[in-house]
């Protein structure tokens, strides 16, 4: 699956203005990962095995390295204008790199609202979590597992499906305040492995 992610990821991003994604520990070009692990919502690629431990220990403190600058350095899981999970083959609209994170979209005019404004749909990063479904009342085991996400206030709830995104989105209100027992900080999580 690692080289099936890489060579999806390949695909979308294929273009002359595309930047080569690199590793948040070394800021090497990773072309076919070591290691991915997911953070806040995005997937990281290692080089090699002796990056994992040290981003897992701390990885919004590697995300600041001033050698990242400029850098493509993650995959956000999600399309930031529907706020669904989105495969990379299932990514027709293509991609668009902003402040070191490359956003995949499923259609081309998600890719254009997202291009015309990018500050709209990539506000502050919440400071916390829920990666649990306020509104089917279950837990999410990981990023890539959540079919969605929506950020109320500083904290980002993830969800199970779509339409409970839908629901989300409609009342956040009601729905928000279920996650008061869930809320966490931002965990660094193994991506899943090939089945």
């Amino acid at each position: 699956m690692i080289l099936s992610l890489a060579l999806g990821f390949a695909i979308v991003t294929s273009g002359q203005d595309a930047k080569p994604v690199v590793c948040p520990m070394t800021a090497e070009e990773v072309s076919v990962p070591f290691a991915s692990i997911d953070f806040a919502g995005t997937r990281y690629s290692m080089c090699c095995g002796g990056c994992p431990d040290g981003f897992k220990k701390d990885p919004a403190a590697a995300l600041k390295s001033d050698k990242l600058k400029g850098k493509t350095v993650g995959i956000f899981l999600f399309d930031p204008v529907s706020n669904k999970r989105i495969e990379p083959k299932n990514a027709a609209g293509g991609s668009s790199d902003y402040k070191g994170t490359r956003y995949l979209f499923a259609t081309a005019d998600e890719k254009a609202k997202f291009e015309a404004n990018p500050k709209d749909f990539v506000k502050q990063k919440p400071t916390k979590e829920v990666l649990y479904c306020v509104v089917a009342g279950e837990a999410i085991k990981n990023y890539a597992s959540a079919g969605g996400y929506v950020d109320i206030g500083t904290t980002r709830y993830y969800t199970c499906c779509a339409n409970c995104l839908a629901k989300l989105k409609a009342d956040p209100a009601t729905y928000s305040a279920k996650g008061a027992d869930h809320t966490k900080d931002p965990a660094a999580i193994d991506a899943p492995k090939a089945q």
